[in-house]
């Protein structure tokens, strides 16, 4: 098969030939949207460029099986592990409990794709049904030191990471969490962009899930 397919490496920083892991085949895996409101403009893009990418691949050829989650869970309105989880923030905003919210407007996400021509995912996956997965990906990290516990809940160790920041233009200083007046520091942490992989002891009086 001839390939002239080219591709932008973050992390070489340069265009470089395709080259799939297995020939003839395409593993693709993008990320879905988190099911609190309806998706924008900016929102569809992405998707847009995705399935443009897939039949791209298609069309040359290729075997391609795309999987996409669908966050209806888990989802902070902050990266900094201190904002309102989108879900519950949206069933409060209608009323409805967070699973009529995710049906609802997975529902609308997907007519909207319809309408845009955006071809569905070969596997949709949402994210409550892989919550046994998560436990499992949770502890294997806390047994090989790469996760702690502390105030109740499970942090991931970024110092154990020494590429931790390779894809990314920025020093570990540029990419400190809490500079803002407005960020609130978390006292629990080891290091301050250390992040949490599991609550187990949520913030939010009223959790739903």
């Amino acid at each position: 098969m001839e390939n002239r397919l080219q591709f932008y490496n973050t992390l070489d920083r340069k265009v470089e030939l395709f080259v799939p892991n297995e020939e003839g085949k395409v593993a693709m895996y993008t990320c879905g949207p988190t099911v609190y409101h309806f998706a924008h403009i900016g929102n569809l893009r992405s998707y847009i460029e995705e399935d443009v990418l897939e039949k791209t691949l298609r069309y040359m050829g290729y075997d391609v099986k795309r999987v996409m989650n669908i966050t209806d869970v888990g989802h902070l309105s902050s990266d900094a592990d201190t904002g309102e989880d989108k879900m519950l923030k949206g069933a409060k905003r209608e009323h409805k409990t967070v699973m009529e919210i995710a049906k609802f407007y997975t529902d609308a996400f997907f007519g909207d794709c319809a309408k845009l021509n955006i071809k569905t995912p070969d596997v949709v996956e949402p994210a409550t049904n892989c919550i046994p997965e998560f436990i499992h990906m949770v502890e294997v990290l806390l047994e090989k030191g790469y996760a702690y516990l502390a105030g109740g809940n499970v942090y991931f160790d970024t110092s154990r990471l020494e590429d931790y920041y390779v894809f990314s233009s920025q020093t570990e200083k540029e990419l400190l969490v809490g500079v803002r007046d407005d960020v609130e520091e978390d006292a629990n942490k080891r290091n301050r962009n250390d992040f949490v992989l599991w609550f187990t002891k949520s913030k939010f009086e009223d959790q739903a899930l």
